[in-house]
């Protein structure tokens, strides 16, 4: 019963940390559906119901990927919920901060065999997790635009690569207004 009071006041605390009312939904329905991985028979129509409803919001509605079956601790923030895509077999720690148009998961495998986060992790606009034997540490950032496809110690920066830019002239003739 401890734990159970323990860990709504988590949820409701990981809730008010959410900035916006669409990453407040995601994490509540996700929160709610992961109870179904539980499997507690006596709840069982009960977790199957807030399944349908992580699907149909998360998924269809919001375009947000993450399985029930994905075990994340508390502390998680989604900054902007928009095409966010999480593999189930993934394990991750406290205080997980992800943006927009990030993809954590396996590279080759559907359901990556060893995929551990660490606490403290905080993935950038457009950044990337991806492979299937993977260990990100403790406080990482991984920066925007970047991609991680080898393990990354604790207290660590991955950053993307500098643009390269090059310039080419053009003709006088192929430019035209419109």
């Amino acid at each position: 019963m401890i734990n159970i009071i323990r860990s709504i006041k988590l949820t409701l605390s990981e809730i008010r940390m959410n900035p916006g009312i669409k990453s407040k939904l995601v994490v509540l329905l996700y929160r709610l559906a992961s109870l179904h991985a539980k499997r507690v028979r006596v709840f069982y129509p009960v977790t199957l119901a807030f399944v349908i409803l992580h699907k149909f919001f998360n998924e269809f509605m919001f375009g947000i990927e993450i399985s029930y079956r994905t075990k994340i601790g508390h502390g998680f923030v989604i900054w902007h919920a928009y095409s966010v895509i999480i593999n189930s077999g993934c394990v991750i720690g406290k205080n997980f901060n992800i943006r927009q148009c990030c993809t954590v998961g396996g590279n080759k495998l559907p359901y990556p065999k060893h995929f551990i986060i660490g606490d403290n992790v905080s993935m950038g606009v457009n950044s990337c997790i991806l492979g299937d034997d993977i260990e990100i540490g403790h406080n990482v950032i991984i920066g925007a635009g970047a991609i991680a496809m080898t393990n990354v110690a604790d207290d660590h920066y991955v950053v993307a690569q500098k643009p390269f830019i090059k310039t080419r002239k053009f003709p006088a003739e192929a430019i035209r207004v419109a």
